[in-house]
């Protein structure tokens, strides 16, 4: 499995502490939490379990035919010439031949052991055994892209809740700025220096405000709902990390250039293992229309209350005894002229699945190259964006304390001043916008090169300096 579970850093009591809203969940615990927790990973795993109890059973087809019978009958015994083919459902009758039907019953007795060992079948079982091994490590890898899977899910909530937990700090910043303009500006009109309608406006930006925040919180409480969901915490214990973003620079200017998509990563190794399997069918298709060489043997006994010379005995209890034995050994090879067409016609259909299996996993290959080249690409784009966001943060902020400052000295209007309160809350937006895209960006690449681990262990580090 290509991501190991992460032993979780925090003992039962730090979580317990969590949980009453005393510390931050960190990226590393929210991971191993969801793969502990979340029910679907545990129903792979079971089924990569049954796999493995498939190959066991079919590593023993080679194992012998061995029947034990013993079968007491009491009826009539009349015979007659005459051939018909055995159909399952017609009583054998042995005996005599009459000219007339008899209706004295006589009792019987067989006892058989049989054994069939089909011992060589040019390597059939040793088909079927690659392929039920080969089944079981796709039920792994299949386990193994749903822990991916999970992990990313846990990622993307995680990241979203750093998103919007910046997005709400920066509503109660522009909350808190726009309730101070709108004091101010109803002293100004309350003095009479500026019409009414400006503390109406200054009003409607407050309640808009205000708003956002609502939708920002809800989106955020959403999240948290669902990454709670993924690691069964309860909601409240769940706040994300904000020092993450401390190291963010240093590592989005790391070596990126050289990051390729991962040879072992866990989608390549499903769709490369599930074309593994579809060709070993082929072979178990082919191998299954060969001869079979068996050894049969038969040994059986058998009473009868009936007498050689065509008499009757009355004590039917007599027939229940055994008087006559007989063996039976053999070598049989049989071979199924019938499936030479029926193989051709398996082969021709298998073949086409092992092709459309060969291309879902170049089209996977290519899927990956693309992510990879484009997780490249925003993260030169973010480190460009977040290099030049002060300069638009400091002006932006610059602005809005001088237009409030032109305002109060009846330079402006109250339009001027809501832009500028409104240049101001976009240039934070959009820093913690670009942010999460450059986090983004850094996930997908390791999510290409398959070392997601690595870089929450990264996190760690910097987490805790």
């Amino acid at each position: 499995m290509w991501v190991i579970v992460l032993c979780l850093l925090c003992s039962v009591s730090r979580y317990a502490h969590a949980q009453s809203g005393g510390e931050e969940l960190s990226l590393q615990q929210a991971i191993a939490l969801t793969l502990q927790h979340y029910p679907s990973l545990k129903a792979k795993q079971t089924l990569s379990q049954a796999g493995l109890a498939h190959t066991t059973d079919i590593s023993h087809n080679w194992w012998p035919s061995v029947k034990l019978v013993e079968e007491a009958t009491v009826g009539t015994d009349n015979g007659i010439y005459g051939s018909y083919f055995p159909l399952g459902t017609i009583p054998s009758t042995s005996g005599g031949i009459r000219g007339a039907n008899v209706n004295d019953v006589m009792s019987g007795n067989i006892a058989l052991a049989q054994v069939q060992w089909e011992v060589y079948n040019f390597g059939a079982y040793r088909s079927q055994k690659a392929e039920a091994v080969q089944q079981q490590k796709v039920l792994s890898l299949d386990a193994d892209i749903t822990a991916n899977d999970l992990t990313i899910a846990a990622v993307r909530d995680y990241l979203g809740l750093l998103q919007f937990r910046s997005l709400m700090k920066i509503q109660e910043d522009n909350i808190t700025r726009t309730r101070s303009v709108q004091r101010a500006v109803t002293a100004i009109v309350l003095h009479g220096l500026k019409p009414g309608v400006d503390s109406s406006i200054a009003a409607a930006e407050l309640s808009k405000a205000r708003l956002n925040y609502l939708d920002i919180q809800n989106s955020y409480n959403s999240l948290r709902l669902h990454l709670g969901i993924l690691t069964g915490l309860d909601t409240s214990a769940i706040r994300a990390d904000t020092l993450y973003n401390n190291g963010l620079l240093s590592m989005l200017t790391g070596p990126n250039e050289n990051t390729s998509v991962a040879k072992e990563h866990p989608v390549l190794q499903y769709y490369s293992g599930l074309m593994l399997q579809q060709e070993k069918h082929e072979q178990v298709i082919q191998k299954a229309a060969l001869p079979k060489i068996s050894l049969l043997a038969s040994g059986w006994m058998r009473g009868s209350s009936g007498q050689f010379n065509d008499i009757y005995n009355k004590n039917l209890w007599s027939g229940f005894g055994y008087n006559r034995y007989n063996y039976l050994a053999g070598v049989a090879l049989t071979y199924n002229l019938a499936d030479i067409g029926h193989t051709r016609d398996k082969m021709r259909e298998q073949r086409l699945r092992t092709k459309a299996a060969a291309v879902q996993l170049e089209t996977t290959q290519t899927i990956l190259d693309n992510q990879l080249q484009q997780a490249r690409l925003n993260i030169r784009t973010s480190l460009d964006k977040l290099q030049e966001m002060p300069a638009q943060l400091n002006a932006a902020r610059a602005a809005a304390l001088q237009k409030m400052a032109l305002y109060k000295g009846g330079l402006t209007n109250i339009i001027e001043v809501t832009n500028a309160l409104y240049l101001l809350n976009r240039a934070e937006t959009d820093l913690v916008q670009t942010r999460n895209a450059a986090w983004q960006a850094l996930f997908t690449q390791a999510f290409t090169a398959n070392n997601i681990q690595e870089l929450v262990q990264q996190l760690e580090v910097a987490r805790k300096q």
